[in-house]
C-alpha cells in the first residue's frame, strides 16, 4: 500500500465571487447533467443555502439517483485530481492516497490494508471523486462515485465520458447520490447550478470591505490574536525568535496604535511580524496585497537604484541621464550610511528559513524598495552622495513612465530567461553536446500524465555519460514525485534518517480565525505527546515506511550527476538533490537552496484572517525535521549548501547572457571533477562514518506528513 493521506477541506466564505452569469447564456452552453437517464435538475436532493440536517449547505449540489448509475463529465477538461475519501461535515473531510488507477480498486486496497478502521461515518460513505479543470480555470468537484474506469491526473475529459456510478458522498443523505461542487481560477466557491441552467439559490459570499483606519481597541485586538496564533500554531518559533524578542516586537507594535492607527500603517505592522524582525520562514506569509503596492500606477521610482552586496552599497541601475555613475559605491542616502541602509533593508526580509544566505542575499541586491519600508506610493526627492564626493539631487519619477534604465534587464539575461523558460514548462530535456544532457525541472507538481512523459524522455538519455539537472526556478511540489525520481537515479537503496514532525498541539481554539480549518475539532490525527517534550510528535507504525527507496529496475540512470541549485530551488526542490547528496549520488553546483536542509515548516497551512482588519495570514503548523545530523557539510540553519558555489553576483543577475551556474558545471566535466563518491568537501575525505550510515534520505519524513497530513481539495 502507498501512504494514506488525509485532507481537510473548509470552504472559505469571506472571499468575493467572481459571478459570470452562465444562466444568461444560451441552452446551447448548459453543461451536460451529469446522471445519465436524467433531465437537468431532476433528483436535487440539497441545493445551496438549504440545511441537511440543521447544517447550512453552502454551496454544494446533490443529486440522487438508483445505486450504480452511470454518471458522465458534464464538461470537456481535463482531470486535475481523483480522490477516495469521506466526509465528516459539509465543511470537513478527508482523503486517502493510492495506488490503484480507478475507484473500486482503490477500495479494495485500502479496505485490504485496514484503511477504514474506526472511521466516523459508515463504510459505504466512502466514496470517489474527480475534479475536472476547464479551460477558462473553474474546476468541478464530482463526489460520492465507484466504478472501475482507469483515471490518470492530466488526463483530457470530454464532455459525456463516463467518469463513475452512483454511489454515496454525505453520511446526512440517505439514499445513494453524487455531489457537485464548482469553485473559481481562484479558488473561491461558484454557483454549481446556473451551468446547468437551473435557477439557483447560490449565494454569492459578502464581500469584505477594508477599513482605512483602525481604533486602538481594534489594533490591539487584531494584533492580539495574530501573536497567539504565531505562539499556538507555529512550532519552529523557538528556533528563529527568543521570547525576549517576542515581547520587545509586541512592545513596539502596541506603541504604534496609540490613538488608532491607520490601515496601511497596521499592514505595515502585520508584514514586519513575518519579516527577519521576528517570525521569517520560507512558508509564513501574509496573503492580503500590501496597499502601498497594490496599485502599480501609483508606484514611484528612483532615477539612482541602488543594490548591495556585502554590505557595500552601489548604483545598481540607473537611468540615462545618470548613466555615468552606474556601479559606483554610494556613501549615504538621505543621511542614512550604508549600515543603516543595510539594517533597515534586513529589517524587511521574508520568506526564509534560519539562517539561509541566499535568500538573504539576493534581497538584499534586489530589493532597492525595502529601505523605505515600501512607501513608494507617493512622489519622492532623495539625497544621494556617491564615494566620489558627487551629490545627487534625485526626483522619483512614476514607474509607468520611467524609460531607459541601464542595465537594461531582458531575456537576454541569462538569469532572467531562465525564469521565464521555468514558467513555459515544467520539465525538459536538451543534448548539450554529445556525452552531456541538460535535464530541466521546475516542478515536482506533475500529473501522471506529465510523469510518463518525463519517464519516456528520461528513457532516451539512457546512455549519456553525464547528467545536468537543473532544479533552480523550483517551487517544488509533491513528494511522491521525490521518492519516485530518486528510484530513476539511486545506484544502491537509500537508507531512511531519524526524522520526525512536530506540532504544537492538536486542537486550536484560535482556528475560530481560521478560514480553512474548524476551531474546535481536531486538526492532527497521528500525533503524540513525547516525556519531557513540548509539543506532539508523529510515530511511524508502517514498515513501509521505515523501508529503503529502491533503485528502479526498468529506468535508472547510472551516468554522473549534476545537480545546478539556488536561491529558487525550495521545497522539494532542496529535498531532492539533499537526497541525491546524502546517497552520495550527485554533486550540486550553484548555491544554498532556498529551503531548510534540516528542517523546514509547512505542509499543513492554518490562513488567519483578523477580525477588524481582514488581513489574512498564513501559519505553517508542521515542523518537518529530515535530518539531525549537523556537519560542516550539512550546517543546522541553513539549506542545502552547494559542493562547488558559484557565489552571487551583480554580473548574473543583470548582466550576464551566459547561465554562470551551467558553465561551472560543464566546466567541471571538462576537467574530470566529481565527488559523487565523497561529496562532503572538495577531494578530502570526512572521517565521519555517521554521513554514511545515516546518508540516504529526507524522505521518512515526507511519508509522514503525507501520512497524517490534511490537504486542501481542489
Amino acid at each position: 500500500m502507498k501512504i494514506l493521506e488525509k485532507m481537510a477541506v473548509f470552504t472559505v466564505m469571506g472571499a468575493v465571487l467572481l459571478h459570470l452569469g452562465a444562466g444568461r447564456a444560451g441552452a446551447q452552453d448548459f453543461w451536460l447533467w451529469p446522471v445519465s437517464g436524467q433531465e437537468a435538475g431532476e433528483g436535487i436532493v440539497s441545493r445551496p443555502q438549504q440545511y441537511i440536517d440543521g447544517e447550512l449547505n453552502f454551496s454544494n449540489l446533490f443529486v440522487s439517483a438508483p445505486e450504480g448509475t452511470e454518471v458522465v463529465s458534464p464538461v470537456d477538461g481535463t482531470l486535475d485530481w481523483f480522490t477516495v475519501g469521506f466526509y465528516q461535515s459539509l465543511s470537513y473531510s478527508s482523503s486517502y492516497h493510492f495506488s490503484a488507477d480507478n475507484f473500486d480498486a482503490a477500495f479494495r486496497e485500502l479496505e485490504e490494508a485496514g484503511a477504514f478502521v474506526d472511521i466516523p461515518v459508515p463504510v459505504k460513505y466512502v466514496n470517489g471523486g474527480v475534479t475536472i479543470r476547464l479551460d477558462d480555470g473553474r474546476k468541478l468537484h464530482i463526489g460520492g462515485l465507484t466504478g472501475n474506469i482507469p483515471m490518470k491526473t492530466g488526463m483530457k475529459i470530454r464532455r459525456g465520458d463516463p467518469i463513475g456510478r452512483v454511489g454515496y458522498e454525505y453520511y446526512k443523505i440517505q439514499e445513494p447520490h453524487i455531489g457537485i461542487s464548482v469553485s473559481t481560477r481562484k479558488g473561491t466557491v461558484y454557483d454549481p447550478m446556473s451551468p446547468f441552467g437551473l435557477e439557483s439559490t447560490f449565494v454569492s459570499p459578502g464581500e469584505v470591505v477594508i477599513p482605512d483606519s483602525l481604533t486602538e481597541e481594534q489594533a490591539n485586538e487584531d494584533f492580539a490574536i495574530l501573536m497567539k496564533a504565531y505562539k499556538d500554531l507555529f512550532p519552529s518559533m523557538d528556533d528563529i525568535v527568543t521570547p525576549e524578542q517576542f515581547e520587545a516586537f509586541r512592545a513596539w507594535a502596541t506603541g504604534e496604535f496609540k490613538g488608532g492607527i491607520s490601515y496601511r500603517d497596521f499592514y505595515g505592522t502585520v508584514r514586519a511580524s513575518t519579516t527577519s524582525r521576528l517570525m521569517h520562514d520560507s512558508h509564513l506569509a501574509v496573503l492580503t496585497p500590501d496597499p502601498r503596492l497594490e496599485d502599480a500606477r501609483k508606484v514611484y521610482v528612483p532615477n539612482i537604484i541602488h543594490g548591495i552586496v556585502n554590505d557595500t552599497v552601489f548604483v545598481r541601475q540607473v537611468s540615462e541621464k545618470y548613466r555615468d555613475h552606474l556601479g559606483k559605491r554610494i556613501i549615504s542616502i538621505d543621511g542614512m550610511d550604508s549600515d543603516e541602509i543595510c539594517r533597515r533593508t534586513m529589517d524587511m526580509i521574508v520568506r526564509y528559513d534560519g539562517n539561509n544566505r541566499s535568500i538573504v542575499e539576493k534581497t538584499m541586491l534586489g530589493a532597492w524598495n525595502y529601505l523605505y519600508y515600501n512607501e513608494i506610493d507617493a512622489p519622492r526627492t532623495t539625497m544621494v552622495v556617491l564615494e566620489d564626493s558627487t551629490v545627487i539631487e534625485d526626483r522619483w519619477v512614476k514607474q509607468a513612465s520611467a524609460r531607459n534604465y541601464f542595465p537594461k534587464v531582458t531575456t537576454d539575461v541569462a538569469y532572467i530567461r531562465n525564469m521565464m523558460e521555468a514558467q513555459k514548462s515544467s520539465f525538459g530535456f536538451s543534448r548539450l553536446n554529445d556525452s552531456t544532457v541538460l535535464f530541466r525541472l521546475s516542478s515536482f507538481a506533475l500529473n501522471d500524465v506529465e510523469v510518463e512523459q518525463l519517464e519516456d524522455s528520461l528513457r532516451t538519455c539512457m546512455g549519456m555519460p553525464y547528467m545536468i539537472m537543473d532544479v533552480r526556478n523550483n517551487p517544488g511540489g509533491d513528494a511522491y514525485l521525490v521518492e519516485k525520481m530518486a528510484s530513476w537515479f539511486l545506484d544502491r537503496p537509500s537508507v531512511r534518517l531519524d526524522s520526525y514532525f512536530m506540532v504544537n498541539d492538536t486542537i486550536f481554539d484560535v482556528l475560530k480565525y481560521s478560514l480553512n480549518y474548524p476551531g474546535d475539532e481536531p486538526v492532527f490525527e497521528g500525533f503524540s505527546q513525547r516525556k519531557g517534550m513540548k509539543g506532539f510528535y508523529s510515530e511511524v507504525e508502517d514498515d513501509s515506511y521505515k523501508n529503503a527507496i529502491q533503485p528502479d529496475s526498468t529506468l535508472n540512470y547510472r551516468g554522473k550527476l549534476y545537480i545546478l541549485t539556488d536561491e529558487s530551488s525550495v521545497s522539494a526542490a532542496t529535498d531532492f538533490p539533499a537526497l541525491m547528496v546524502r546517497n552520495h549520488r550527485a554533486v550540486t553546483v550553484g548555491r544554498e537552496t532556498g529551503t531548510g536542509y534540516h528542517y523546514m515548516t509547512a505542509y499543513k497551512f492554518a490562513d488567519i484572517r483578523l477580525p477588524n482588519s481582514y488581513i489574512k495570514v498564513r501559519i505553517p503548523l508542521v515542523k518537518c525535521v529530515f535530518d539531525g545530523t549537523v556537519t560542516e557539510r550539512t550546517p543546522l540553519g541553513r539549506g542545502l549548501l552547494p559542493d562547488y558555489e558559484v557565489p552571487m553576483s551583480y554580473a548574473e543577475l543583470y548582466t550576464s547572457e551566459t547561465d554562470l551556474i551551467l558553465d561551472k558545471a560543464l566546466s567541471l566535466i571538462a576537467e574530470g571533477r566529481y565527488l559523487g563518491e565523497n561529496p562532503f568537501n572538495d577531494g578530502e575525505e570526512k572521517n565521519n562514518s555517521l554521513l554514511w550510515i545515516t546518508g540516504g534520505l529526507l524522505l521518512a519524513g515526507f511519508a509522514l506528513l503525507l501520512a497524517f497530513g490534511r490537504r486542501k481539495r481542489a
